[in-house]
């Protein structure tokens, strides 16, 4: 009687361990992919400004969007936003020329899609949520 016991509560502990560890990876793809769409929500921004006052605010806003993936998301999507940030950079010094905008955000897409094509699970929601914020933009 004691060991069948012992063996529920194991297999009861084994069972709480398991939903929670699939919450919690639930939760973080959820986070990721929120945070990708707020990246892609501040490039289109950046996108929308008339002035150069108005492209460097949302750039800083854009650079420090993407400062907070590598904190959430972590290691994977570093070296592409360094991709991304150079082209923020040629976004910024486009303002006022739509051809060339339209340029920088393709070349953009471009780097979130090939990233997202070699990234894990949760790095990849990150992209996911980043190509959603991107789908906002003006064409």
């Amino acid at each position: 009687m004691v060991k069948l016991r012992h063996r529920k509560t194991i297999i009861g502990a084994v069972s709480l361990t398991i939903t929670a560890s699939l919450v919690a990876t639930g939760c973080a793809g959820f986070r990721a992919e929120r945070h990708g769409k707020d990246v892609g929500e501040a490039i289109c921004d950046l996108e929308g400004a008339d002035t150069p006052e108005e492209a460097g605010e949302a750039a800083t806003d854009a650079l420090a969007e993407l400062e907070d993936a590598i904190r959430i998301v972590g290691r994977p999507v570093s070296e592409d936003v360094d991709d991304i940030q150079e082209n923020l950079d040629d976004l910024t010094k486009h303002v006022g020329q739509p051809a060339l905008i339209e340029q920088d955000l393709a070349a953009i897409r471009r780097n979130v899609n090939a990233a997202t094509a070699v990234a894990d699970h949760s790095t990849q929601r990150f992209y996911e949520g980043v190509e959603e914020g991107l789908a906002e933009c003006t064409p």
